[in-house]
């Protein structure tokens, strides 16, 4: 009798078991939303972030599959977006209100850089570290008369501190690495340059340098928001909060750790330089995290001095509603 009684519990377990493991296989998880992103450019650690947040199990955590897209000069994300074959693109925030003249209904939905980055660069030695310090010198600049759409910022910063163009000389860049375009004798200083790859490249050449920072003077320009439609906006406000949330959870983490997360573009991208990638990584956190406003937000006023700045030079003809071209509500206080 005990054995009988045994064994009736034994198959009564085995009954149980199955039921659940029945009951559990009906259930399946909820399967993985899945989002491309399309870079600017090149993997580097710029996205830091989307490298930290696929490393670290951040978009795991908010059940998101992420493919990243590497940009280039013949890709542009703008078009990515529009056409579907990414749900967010990063773009510069003028690029991103010229596209919204022209009726392409984008909106952004965060920034990586809080703070402009470009500058001019001059070697220290030849004490350039104002503008008026540049009257009398030769400038280098994407075209000869200025008329090259990424000489708009220098443009703008001829005009915000009333320098006369005619006091200075324009010799077209030809050599991007660091100050040698410089040091070869072409010209004294150069007209935006990043203050995070290009700094470190003069750095790791031995060269100490001046930096006239653009924001400085009221050339304050988002250089890679991250953009959604308008349509994804309003279909899927959940899954683009959960998305950013990882994201920006992984830049505060690249914050933290920038020599680990370097790795992580490395793994993205393996000819890339570890050493070179931690170091930019280190120049560009004050650009992320500016200290007076959580990372990934952005200012009003930044985005007025974007359009009049487009309005001065003849991109746009007419200003739009800025409200409509960027939101910080995915952003965590």
């Amino acid at each position: 009798m005990k054995t009988k009684t045994l064994n009736t519990i034994g198959i009564l377990m085995v009954i149980m078991a199955l039921f659940i493991g029945a009951c559990g296989a009906s259930t399946p998880l909820t399967p993985p939303d899945k989002v491309n992103v399309q870079l600017s450019w090149f993997h580097g650690v710029e996205y830091a972030g989307f490298y930290s947040a696929l490393e670290k199990g951040y978009y795991a955590e908010e059940n998101i599959e992420v493919t990243l897209n590497p940009g280039g000069p013949e890709i542009n994300p703008i078009d990515e977006v529009l056409n579907g074959n990414a749900q967010f693109g990063i773009v510069s925030g003028d690029s991103l209100i010229i596209a919204r003249t022209s009726q392409q209904n984008l909106v952004a939905v965060a920034t990586i850089f809080r703070n402009n980055p470009l500058a001019i660069t001059s070697l220290s030695k030849d004490n350039i570290v104002k503008p008026g310090d540049l009257i009398g010198k030769t400038i280098g600049t994407y075209s000869a008369d200025l008329s090259d759409y990424f000489d708009l910022p220098f443009q703008a910063f001829i005009s915000r501190t009333e320098l006369d163009r005619e006091s200075m000389k324009f010799v077209v860049l030809e050599d991007f690495q660091g100050a040698n375009d410089i040091k070869a004798g072409r010209m004294d200083a150069m007209s935006s340059m990043f203050a995070t790859d290009q700094l470190v490249m003069t750095r790791q050449a031995g060269d100490e340098i001046n930096l006239i920072y653009y924001k400085d003077y009221g050339v304050d320009l988002y250089i890679n928001p991250i953009v959604v439609t308008d349509e994804y906006r309003q279909s899927d406000p959940d899954l683009i909060a959960r998305f950013i949330k990882a994201t920006f959870k992984g830049y505060q983490y690249a914050i933290e750790n920038p020599e680990e997360v370097a790795g992580f573009a490395v793994k993205y991208d393996p000819s890339l330089d570890l050493s070179y990638q931690q170091d930019v990584m280190k120049a560009q956190i004050p650009f992320i995290d500016t200290g007076d406003a959580p990372i990934g937000s952005m200012d009003e006023n930044v985005w007025k001095t974007t359009q009049e700045i487009l309005l001065e030079f003849g991109l746009i003809s007419t200003p739009i509603d800025l409200s409509t071209i960027y939101t910080n509500q995915f952003i965590a206080p």
